[in-house]
């Protein structure tokens, strides 16, 4: 009797997680329910309320959070910035430009107080 060969696993797929229409970061996951999951997580919520963009929140707290199949741009856009930053290994990207990664050599923002660089 011979046993059939166990079946490789698919690798993991890239996701997107959106707030009101916005896509915010990309991960992987083996499932849309695994990827799903990651949107309801405590220290996921609390770092969207406080990361901020365009002195906004990322995210208010009730907007729907909502996870979807990447776009083939978007799944570029992580896999070559998981490559850039192989050392840190960090499983989600973000695909929005957050405020406390602006550039201080930049000029200031008009308008803005205090003013940023």
């Amino acid at each position: 009797m011979t046993i059939p060969a166990k079946a490789e696993a698919p690798p993991p797929t890239v996701f997107v997680l959106e707030i009101d229409g916005q896509p915010i970061l990309a991960f992987r996951a083996a499932t849309i329910r695994q990827a799903r999951e990651l949107g309801k997580e405590d220290w996921l919520q609390d770092d969207l309320k406080r990361m901020m963009v365009g002195h906004r929140p990322l995210w208010n707290g009730k907007s729907p959070v909502r996870v979807r199949r990447a776009k083939p741009e978007e799944e570029v856009y992580y896999v070559d910035a998981k490559t850039e930053n192989a050392a840190g290994d960090s499983p989600l990207v973000f695909l929005v430009r957050r405020d406390d990664q602006a550039d201080a050599g930049s000029p200031v923002t008009r308008g803005s107080f205090p003013p940023r660089r």
